[in-house]
C-alpha cells in the first residue's frame, strides 16, 4: 500500500508514482506515517510520528500544527521515511532523535545508555523530598547511565553535588557529555567503577546524604521485558545474573552502608514485584524507616532505606 511506501522502502509511489506522495503536505505524511505505525501495534504512533517529523525538520514539535500544508519532497521525505521505518522495527523514539526528556531536563541519549522513564523520575522527586532541610548535600549516583537522576537532583538542588558511577565507560561519555552542556559538570563528578568503589577514597565517603541507583534488574528470559527493550537497549544496564532481581540492589544496600552519614538514605529504583524482597534485604541490613513508593502506575517502583544515627 501507498502508507506504507512513505516510511519503508522508497518505491517509486512515494516519489510521485501511486498516490502522488513527492511533494505532498506534512499533514497526509504525517497521518501516513501514523497509520503505517499502528499497524505495528506501537502505543503511541500519532506522538512518535511528530517527534521524529520535528527532529527531521529541525523544527520543534508543536510547530507542526502551524505547517501542516508544508509540501515535502526530497531528502526531508527520504529523512521521514528512514526514521519512521525504524521506529516501526521497534528502535526507540530517544535513540533516532539523540535526545529525551527528564524531569525538566533536555539529555542526550543513544544506545550507549537506557532511555530514561517517566517511573525514575518517581526516585528523583523521593530523594528531593527527604533531602529538604539537608544543606550542600553530596549523594551518589550508581549506575549512573546518561545521569539523569544526578543531572536531575543537581538541576533541582544548586547546592547540591552528585558523585557517579557506572561500570561502563561508554555510558559514561554520555553523563559527562550531558552535565557539561547542561552547564551541571562543576558539582557532578564521574568514575569509572563498580558500584560505589570508585569513590572509598573520596572525603565525601562516609559522609554522603543519599545513595540513589536505577541498577539492572531484569531476570534474562524475563517474558514481561519489551522485546524492542531486549532488542535495542544495552544489556549492561538491564540484566542481573542469576534468577535474583535484587541482587545488585542488595550488594549497593550493602555498601552504602559505610559511604551514607548517619541518618542517610538510600533509595533504589526496583523491578515490578520486588517490594517483599527489596524490603527483607534492607530489613537484614539494619535500614530503618523502609518503604516501597509506587510510580504514577500505583507500582512499587522505589526501595527507601534510612541509615541509623539520624
Amino acid at each position: 500500500m501507498v502508507g506504507d511506501a512513505v516510511v519503508a522502502d522508497g518505491s517509486a509511489a512515494a516519489r510521485g508514482g501511486a498516490g502522488r506522495l513527492d511533494r505532498a503536505p506534512l499533514l497526509e505524511i504525517l497521518k501516513r506515517s501514523t497509520t503505517w505505525l499502528e499497524g505495528r501495534g506501537l502505543p503511541r504512533p500519532r506522538l512518535d510520528v511528530e517527534l521524529l517529523m520535528a527532529h527531521a525538520l529541525g523544527i520543534e514539535r508543536m510547530q507542526l500544527y502551524l505547517q501542516f500544508d508544508r509540501p515535502l519532497a526530497g531528502e526531508e521525505l527520504d529523512t521521514i521515511r528512514d526514521l519512521v521505518r525504524r521506529r516501526g522495527q521497534g528502535e526507540p523514539v530517544a535513540y533516532l532523535t539523540g535526545r529525551w526528556g527528564f524531569h525538566a531536563l533536555d539529555l542526550a541519549v543513544d544506545s550507549r545508555v537506557l532511555v530514561p522513564r517517566p517511573e525514575t523520575e518517581t526516585l528523583v522527586d523521593a530523594t528531593l523530598e527527604r533531602l529538604q532541610g539537608v544543606e550542600n548535600a553530596t549523594i551518589a549516583d550508581v549506575g549512573t547511565g546518561s545521569g539523569c537522576i544526578a543531572l536531575a537532583l543537581a538541576h533541582a538542588r544548586q547546592d547540591l553535588t552528585a558523585l557517579c558511577s557506572d561500570v561502563s565507560e561508554a555510558a559514561l561519555h554520555v553523563a559527562r557529555d550531558n552535565a557539561a552542556r547542561l552547564g551541571l559538570d562543576a558539582r557532578v563528578r564521574f568514575a569509572h567503577g563498580d558500584l560505589l568503589a570508585p569513590w572509598r577514597d573520596d572525603p565525601a565517603f562516609g559522609t554522603l546524604a543519599a545513595v540513589v541507583s536505577n541498577p539492572p534488574y531484569v531476570v534474562r528470559g524475563d517474558p514481561a521485558l519489551e522485546t524492542a527493550v531486549a532488542r535495542f537497549e544495552p544489556e549492561l544496564a538491564l540484566y542481573v545474573d542469576g534468577s535474583d532481581p535484587f541482587a545488585i540492589g542488595a550488594r549497593l544496600a550493602d555498601q552504602a552502608r559505610s559511604a551514607l552519614a548517619p541518618g542517610g538514605w538510600l533509595l533504589v529504583e526496583l523491578g515490578v514485584g520486588s517490594d517483599d524482597r527489596a524490603r527483607e534485604a534492607l530489613t537484614a541490613l539494619d535500614y530503618t524507616d523502609i518503604d516501597v513508593l509506587p510510580d504514577l502506575a500505583g507500582i512499587g517502583r522505589v526501595v527507601v532505606g534510612r541509615t541509623r544515627g539520624a
